[in-house]
């Protein structure tokens, strides 16, 4: 597991708050008990925002009602198009790709 920055989101955000507005970055640092390649790094690796985890993943849409229906109907239309078929299908249509598993599970029902 990673450990703990040493200089905290605050201290690393008036770092680049300094050098974005054009003040003495190097000061900023000195002042906030950064040595001066730590603060180098802080500068290269830029943005300090904090990224969000855990939502869903925007490659895979779970099966809304309106899929589900457009499934029905190109089942209706024509039994024999393939899981792949059908999985473009929705893809042109929707504009979602779904798994060809779930494009399975749901044509079975």
């Amino acid at each position: 597991m990673p450990s703990e920055p040493k200089h905290g989101l605050a201290t690393r955000t008036r770092v680049l708050g300094a050098l974005k507005s054009g003040r003495d970055w190097m000061l900023v640092a000195d002042s906030n008990d950064i040595v001066l390649t730590a603060s180098r790094k802080i500068i290269d690796r830029g943005p300090t925002d904090v990224q969000t985890r855990g939502s869903a993943r925007a490659a895979c849409t779970k099966c809304t009602p309106e899929i589900e229906d457009a499934l029905v109907a190109y089942r209706e239309k024509n039994c024999l198009f393939t899981l792949k078929q059908v999985q473009n299908m929705l893809r042109f249509g929707f504009g979602v790709r779904v798994s060809t598993s779930l494009t399975s599970k749901q044509t079975v029902q």
